[in-house]
Order: C-alpha cells, then structure tokens, then sequence
C-alpha cells in the first residue's frame, strides 16, 4: 500500500505525478490521505512549509508484522530499492 498525504484541493492530481506515467504494481493500493489521518496515527506529519509527512518506508507480512520500517527526516534518507526488496524477499 502507498498512503498518500496532502491537502485535498488537487490531491488527486498530485498523487498521479507522484506515480508518474509507469504507474504502481497491481498489487499496490494507493490510498490518498486529505485529512492526513494515517499520517497522524503513525506520528508521521512533517509540518513545515511545502511538507506533509515524513518520508517513511514500512515492509509488514500478511499479518502485519513489520519486518521493515525507516522514517526519515530529510527527503535524502529514504531506503535504497534493494534494502526494501531484499527486506520483501524475506517474506517469502
């Protein structure tokens, strides 16, 4: 899942410059964020200019254990691909 925060005036058309024109794996959900609900309950909210949520990266099981998490506080400390593959690779 891919939780999306933001304000709700034109949320929808950001997201999708977000996911750009290759779009999301089929079994992603993409899940947008207006009143930034997720984002408070998981202490996520970046609240400073042209910011809304810490850039944060979570790997959970199908009983939702979590098996990864990084939350960065800075845009240059989000997980490399290979870290999160491998972490889901371990799922399996």
């Amino acid at each position: 899942m891919l939780v999306y925060p933001g304000p709700a005036r034109n949320l929808i058309a950001r997201a999708g410059e977000f996911s750009g024109s290759k779009g999301l794996p089929k079994n992603f959900t993409f899940l947008l964020d207006p009143d930034y609900k997720v984002t408070n309950l998981y202490g996520l909210r970046w609240n400073a200019p042209r910011e809304t949520a810490y850039p944060s990266t979570f790997v959970l099981d199908r009983q939702r254990t979590v098996h990864f998490v990084r939350i960065s506080k800075t845009h240059g400390g989000r997980p490399r691909t290979a870290e999160v593959v491998a972490a889901v690779s371990k799922l399996k």
